[in-house]
């Protein structure tokens, strides 16, 4: 068997303390515990993946109209960026231009828990994914050695592949609180995209 090594990021929980000791302790018997994901579960993982995507598609309209209206249509780049970018650039963009307000802080709410969240996403998108026996947690895996760095850090070797846990009672309220966040960029993108004038009127032009 090969070796299999824990994302160094995984969450910081008493029952993922436990599984890994039950993991390590013996893993094939673990292993042969899990089981296959059943259909509540490809649908929690695929509502999670399009809620992250629309909220992406979303924050890309906002940075364009803000880069639209601070330095001109040619300025607009939402399309160019890096999934890994476009949050931060969201925040960097709200912090810059746009005045203290409701809207300053719930685009920055709404763009430091969507960013949370990527590396959830990712995941799920490209790591293969068994479930414990309990039922209490997903247990993700990747061989593929640029997965496995970019997750944390740390390089793989072709003998080893990294593994994740993914507690699902955690993670469940937080898809309701993405639900909320989604809409609310949704929203705001609209709202910049037809009311554009009224928008660059209010944005601070002579941001620090």
């Amino acid at each position: 068997m090969e070796e299999l090594i824990p994302s160094a990021n995984v969450e910081d929980h008493p029952r993922v303390a436990e599984l890994k000791r039950s993991f390590h302790t013996g893993p094939v018997d673990f292993l042969e515990t899990t089981t296959d994901l059943n259909d509540d579960d490809y649908a929690l993982m695929g509502k999670l993946i399009q809620l992250y995507c629309f909220a992406d598609l979303n924050a890309r309209r906002i940075i364009d109209a803000i880069h639209h209206a601070t330095l001109g249509a040619d300025a607009r780049s939402g399309s160019r960026l890096r999934d890994a970018e476009v949050f931060p650039r969201l925040q960097g963009l709200v912090n810059r231009w746009i005045p203290d307000s409701p809207l300053k802080e719930g685009l920055l709410k709404a763009a430091r828990t969507v960013e949370i969240h990527r590396i959830h996403r990712h995941n799920f998108a490209h790591w293969a994914a068994r479930k414990v026996k309990e039922g209490d947690a997903f247990i993700l895996f990747t061989k593929n050695a640029r997965e496995g760095e970019r997750r944390d850090g740390t390089p793989q070797n072709s003998d080893e592949m990294k593994y994740a846990i993914v507690l699902l009672a955690p993670l469940k309220p937080e898809i309701e609180k993405l639900i909320g966040h989604c809409a609310y960029l949704a929203n705001q993108a609209a709202r910049f995209e037809h009311g554009f004038e009224e928008f660059k009127r209010a944005i601070s032009v002579d941001g620090a």
